[in-house]
């Protein structure tokens, strides 16, 4: 959409017209939802984490002060909700570990080009909650251990960790689905 037609749509939104809101939630709703769906182990997760933070996005809108960067500005909303969400569910406990450890990917790419991205974001969404938090504002979000670190409440060497893992579970499961395709 762009920017000006954004702005008039945003105005109107704070004017509260309805309209106005439905458009934009039709708008915004699809990013955010596929972002909720990425950190959730499931369907109800993800539709609470989309709810919650959809109900913020519209909260918020008023706080909003450069249009152009909205998507990543509900981006955020939703990745901080996620954050929330799993943080009051569960108690996330992570694995402090990291020194014995070191960070590999797997190295066969022809296997990534076989598999189907829904198979991978599923076998994403299957990681144990911390795993899958970590890998998916590191690998995904592009943050920072220092910043996923802050965010999770966790260390630096902890956020690597459950990298490692989140990678090492995948690479295995990726290694099996090679064997039963190939």
């Amino acid at each position: 959409m762009e920017a000006q037609k954004l702005h008039t749509l945003i105005k109107k939104c704070l004017d509260n017209e309805q309209r106005a809101r439905r458009q934009l939630y039709e708008y915004i709703a699809p990013i955010m939802l596929g972002i909720s769906y990425r950190y959730a182990q499931n369907k109800v997760d993800a539709d609470d984490i989309f709810q919650e933070g959809i109900m913020n996005f519209f909260h918020r809108l008023y706080q909003l002060r450069d249009i152009e960067r909205m998507e990543g500005w509900a981006k955020s909303i939703i990745i901080n909700e996620a954050i929330r969400f799993y943080k009051k569910k569960r108690n996330l406990t992570y694995s402090e570990n990291i020194e014995t450890k070191s960070q590999h990917l797997v190295s066969n790419e022809s296997i990534f080009i076989q598999l189907e991205t829904e198979q991978v974001l599923q076998m994403i969404r299957e990681l144990p909650d911390k795993m899958r938090m970590v890998i998916n504002l590191y690998a995904i979000e592009g943050y920072k251990h220092e910043e996923i670190a802050e965010m999770l409440g966790i260390s630096v060497g902890t956020s690597k960790s459950n990298l490692f893992d989140a990678r090492k579970q995948i690479r295995k499961r990726i290694e099996n689905e090679s064997k039963r395709i190939g």
